[in-house]
């Protein structure tokens, strides 16, 4: 086992001396929880390593917040909350990623002008998109353009599920939650499901937003990275189609 794997399990062991989290409730869903925390060790990896902390920055840190208490509030058992929360993580780094790649953008090209940016999901998806274009051939990188797609869809789902009004109330505690009936609006795996596709869109638009920093790492050290959450065949893929990325020779301060 690479030493990151073995500081992952370390930390992923701590999650028992945490106050307020119920054990069982890890014991009993471990892998999926595994799963979402793994989501969450990477990315506080990468803000925090010296190749490309400084693509974060302090605008980042509202977004890491609201990811740190949704998993917070899934480990206490406030699973409904828990997807408010992660609703507006999702909102919060799905900006920032459009933000940065437009500071990246003027870097190349100062003559560049961009729409304003307000509070819509759906326009702010228009705007990446559209956005994107101008660095990002969409054909010969279509796993960012979807993954795109794929956060909007995601963003509609939760929103469906955190504004529900069915009168059983799904989700609304451990306890609840162990033993969710079948006429609730989501079930235990669809709930995991959920969690953690939003949190892999979420690592996705990061990982690629951090292209030209990782794209010089050294392939065996972002393999060892991706392996944490994904499988052999899909952490080569994506470390492939980021050392494909041209170099278009921006930094960030």
């Amino acid at each position: 086992m690479s030493e990151l794997r073995s500081i992952f399990k370390q930390e992923f062991m701590k999650l028992q001396n945490i106050e307020g989290i119920k054990q069982s409730f890890i014991a009993t869903n471990v892998d999926e929880i595994k799963k979402i925390f793994g989501y969450i060790f990477v990315i506080n990896y990468l803000k925090n390593r010296a190749e490309t902390k400084r693509y974060f920055g302090a605008e980042y840190n509202m977004t890491f917040s609201l990811l740190l208490e949704s998993t917070f509030a899934l480990l206490t058992g406030q699973c409904r909350s828990s997807l408010l929360l992660l609703r507006s993580a999702q909102e919060a780094n799905f900006r920032f990623v459009l933000e940065r790649e437009r500071e990246l953008m003027l870097r190349q090209d100062s003559t560049l002008s961009f729409e304003s940016l307000d509070f819509r999901f759906i326009e702010t998806k228009r705007k990446f998109t559209k956005d994107l274009q101008n660095s990002i051939d969409r054909g010969k990188f279509s796993d960012y353009y979807n993954s795109i797609e794929r956060t909007y869809t995601l963003y509609n789902k939760l929103s469906g599920v955190v504004h529900s009004q069915s009168k059983n109330m799904p989700v609304m505690s451990v306890e609840y939650f162990s033993s969710l009936h079948k006429e609730t609006i989501i079930d235990k795996q669809e709930f995991f499901n959920l969690f953690s596709a939003t949190l892999n869109e979420m690592f996705l638009l990061t990982f690629f937003m951090l292209r030209e920093s990782l794209k010089k790492w050294d392939s065996y050290v972002l393999f060892d990275l991706l392996i944490i959450l994904y499988g052999k065949k899909r952490s080569q893929s994506l470390i492939k189609l980021i050392k494909t990325f041209e170099i278009n020779n921006l930094e960030v301060e």
